[in-house]
């Protein structure tokens, strides 16, 4: 491995210079800076406060007509205080004021119960409707508690007022607040494997396709070659996964102001120190294992044309463990997370998750990682051994598990 170090300056340099890298990265950076400017950019061209209104209902240009003689104006009024609310007499107009959006939402209030939403089109997710329902009921709670011979707005504000504090002693971990953190971060990884693992294959196949390999060979050992190609990629890789990241922290608190609350609570990114750490140990690791047994895969194949069918399992295997990561965040301590984080395949994704969800034992994490280091030398192994044997095979990859076997053999 004398020559480790030139062939990892020189595949790193090769890297960087490649403008398709530059561009798309920075393509991505100006799409990651648009969408977390979205907010801002919005209340600019609206003119909206951000902030929510005093009422029920939220900030908005909102429209009702009282299609009823059970309730009037003056119902309604003390619930949208703070509201640019327009009153029509008929339907029609409303109708009409929501196609040209002049109001972003229309009520008919049909009874003191019932009301019908009019809005041009309905996204997902949308809740515009609801805070009607929420005006009516406590409309009508007010009505009936006057009828009983109660004051009804007071009782209404006296309710509202009552405050419940609590406190919670937490032994553990607190998942809540890391629970957006790590579901973040699983998504890093999962990105950062699958693009660079695809490219680092791609790139070994065609060094082997155009003969470039043969070369390499005459002037540098396999080993070199094969750690130095891999160390080159994957430090790009996280090289670029850092200029994003912090284009999305950097996006993300210049614009912090604007988002919505509900936004902000969910995506309330808190990760302790020690947590970080099981992250990047786990993870890197394990982003280097899947980057030698991709770069394997593609040292046999004699054609750039069939790397992505030969790098299907691998592939579903780097899945297998997103999916798992995923689908378990409820259940950290269940069996399936408990089996899966220590076993290498899976631990250097599944392992981060359980530790910062839940409450794991030391032995398990020094295990855990001990397997996961052990299979990443062991896959480096192999990975030279089979790029030694891809220079001096160019038949068909009928095969891929015989090629294995081959070239196995053929290094013993």
């Amino acid at each position: 491995m004398k020559n480790l170090k030139t062939v990892f300056l020189f595949e790193l340099k090769s890297l960087l210079r490649k403008k398709g890298l530059r561009i798309a990265t920075g393509i991505m950076v100006l799409l990651i800076i648009l969408i977390t400017s979205a907010p801002t950019l919005i209340s600019l061209v609206s003119g909206d406060d951000p902030a929510d209104g005093d009422g029920l209902l939220p900030k908005g240009n909102y429209g009702v007509f009282i299609n009823t003689d059970e309730i009037t104006k003056a119902d309604l009024s003390p619930y949208l205080l703070g509201q640019n609310v327009s009153w029509f007499q008929d339907l029609d107009h409303l109708k009409s004021a929501v196609a040209n959006e002049e109001i972003d939402t229309g009520f008919q209030v049909t009874s003191p119960t019932s009301y019908e939403l009019v809005v041009q089109d309905r996204a997902m997710g949308s809740y515009s409707g609801y805070w009607m329902d929420e005006i009516l009921t406590a409309r009508r709670q007010t009505e009936i508690l006057d009828q009983e011979g109660l004051n009804g707005s007071k009782l209404q504000s006296e309710l509202a007022a009552i405050s419940i504090e609590s406190e919670s002693l937490i032994l553990g971990k607190d998942s809540q607040e890391s629970f957006a953190a790590v579901y973040i971060l699983v998504i890093l990884i999962f990105m950062l494997i699958m693009f660079y693992g695809n490219n680092v294959a791609t790139f070994v196949a065609r060094e082997k396709s155009d003969r470039t390999m043969e070369l390499l060979i005459t002037s540098s050992d396999t080993t070199s070659l094969m750690v130095g190609k891999v160390l080159a990629s994957g430090l790009v890789g996280i090289l670029q996964a850092l200029i994003l990241v912090g284009t999305i922290f950097g996006g993300f608190l210049l614009n912090k102001r604007n988002y919505p609350e509900e936004f902000l609570e969910f995506f309330n990114l808190s990760l302790s120190l020690d947590n970080l750490l099981v992250y990047l140990v786990f993870s890197l690791t394990g982003y280097f294992l899947f980057l030698f047994i991709f770069a394997a895969v593609g040292a046999l194949m004699s054609k750039v044309e069939d790397v992505p069918a030969a790098t299907t399992l691998v592939t579903m295997l780097v899945m297998v463990s997103y999916f798992i990561s995923l689908f378990t965040l409820n259940v950290p301590n269940g069996l399936l997370m408990r089996v899966t984080s220590i076993l290498p395949l899976t631990s250097f994704m599944v392992m981060f998750v359980r530790y910062s969800l839940s409450s794991v034992s030391l032995w398990e994490v020094i295990l855990s990682y001990v397997l996961l280091f052990g299979t990443t030398a062991l896959m480096a192994t192999i990975s030279i051994k089979i790029y030694r044997f891809g220079t001096m095979n160019y038949g068909n990859t009928t095969n891929i598990f015989k090629l294995i076997k081959k070239a196995l053999k053929s290094n013993s």
